[in-house]
């Protein structure tokens, strides 16, 4: 068996009855981080062993690990915070698991806490469809990924790092100015069937949510318009400190 379990995001009291008792009967714990999952574990007085397992592991650790189960092992894959394989390398594990060994092991989800579905849950957006895009590219492709944000039906949910929230909130701002500036101009030209469409689809920002820390002791959640979120986040350096969700509205 190879239980995939949900992990607090920053609460330690935010973890299922279910998944502690999973990690502690299972005969090994894949972990993002040994030290992080550790703390955990200590918490609850839990003392499964650990082994590592993270974006860097080669494919001499996938294969113990597929060795590991083939021998009839019970394991637990967790990331360091939230559900493993939700824009995290745990799910290239899952996917060879299912792929080479089938039906020999089962895959079960223990659920839990998902940055992700916290923030939209306390966003005050409209969430019955969205989009889920993780972490943009740090360079190449980070224009084009922004572009697809923006021509988005749906709110589009993203994660941000603290080094880059700020260029993040400064290339949306831009993209809105851009958008204003190419429907001022679309509206002095007469408009074939194409350029009409264009200036349908061209939809600036129009609401925003960014979550910080979410479920910690310094959980932030800032609603509004880009520029007023970018002033209180560069005013204040604690603010731009920890992990961020950002969900861009339509």
């Amino acid at each position: 068996m190879l239980y995939i379990v949900a992990t607090p995001i920053g609460n330690l009291e935010d973890i299922s009855l279910r998944a502690l008792r999973i990690l502690n009967e299972v005969d090994f714990i894949l972990c993002e981080d040994t030290r992080v999952t550790k703390k955990l574990l200590m918490h609850y007085k839990i003392k499964s062993t650990c082994i590592s397992y993270h974006e860097h592991s080669d494919d001499k650790k996938t294969d113990h690990i597929l060795d590991l189960l083939a021998e009839g092992k019970n394991l637990a894959l967790v990331t360091d915070a939230g559900t493993p394989g939700i824009s995290d390398p745990g799910g290239k594990l899952i996917e060879r698991v299912i792929s080479e060994m089938g039906d020999k092991v089962k895959v079960e989800s223990v659920p839990g806490p998902s940055a992700v579905t916290a923030a939209l849950s306390i966003s005050g957006i409209p969430t019955d469809k969205f989009i889920f895009m993780g972490f943009p590219p740090h360079k190449k492709g980070r224009q084009t990924f922004l572009d697809r944000i923006i021509k988005s039906d749906y709110p589009v949910v993203i994660y941000e790092s603290k080094h880059r929230i700020i260029k993040l909130l400064d290339e949306l701002k831009q993209k809105n100015k851009d958008i204003v500036a190419k429907q001022k101009e679309l509206e002095f030209k007469k408009l074939n069937k194409a350029e009409r469409a264009e200036l349908k689809n061209l939809k600036p920002v129009s609401s925003l949510v960014v979550c910080r820390e979410l479920s910690k002791m310094h959980e932030t959640v800032y609603r509004g318009e880009i520029e007023t979120i970018e002033e209180k986040i560069k005013n204040n350096k604690d603010d731009q400190k920890g992990e961020f969700v950002v969900i861009i509205g339509k």
